[in-house]
């Protein structure tokens, strides 16, 4: 009798011990990212507000940084600023010290204007671009 108390209050035990819904996880890797690609904003920011002649397209691009398309990437991703020495353009993952993210977003640091030239990009954009560079400004 003692026995077959024992053998009841551990298999109470048993199932009270395994709580939840039976299905176990199985994630591998990084978890999915809501970034946008390069090439998304190439096409929604790049290319229509920025990469045309006389601000960052050829022949002569400001500040030597050229926002074409195939160009962007090259010219952007851990160049140095030429602006403001000792910032990248863009620094891989580090959006805040990246002096493309600096001047779109108006902060106090950058030297000229905030950009782009003539019209400021929506919030939306801004945090599109501050995404893709945190993210770590893949050339996607």
């Amino acid at each position: 009798m003692k026995a077959r108390l024992v053998l009841a209050l551990g298999l109470v035990l048993l199932v009270a011990s395994c709580g939840g819904d039976g299905v176990i996880d199985t994630v591998v890797g990084p978890p999915p990212t809501s970034a946008p690609t390069l090439a998304f904003l190439q096409s929604s920011i790049f290319t229509p507000q920025c990469a045309f002649p006389g601000c960052h397209a050829a022949p002569a691009p400001q500040q030597g940084m050229d926002l074409s398309a195939g160009k962007t990437y090259v010219d952007t991703v851990g160049a140095d600023s030429a602006e403001l020495p000792g910032f990248k353009r863009v620094a891989s993952g580090n959006a805040a010290d990246s002096y493309v993210y600096m001047k779109i977003a108006g902060d106090p640091r950058i030297v000229g204007g905030r950009m782009p030239l003539g019209g400021l990009l929506t919030a939306a954009e801004i945090d599109a671009v501050r995404a893709w560079i945190d993210a770590g400004a893949q050339n996607n």
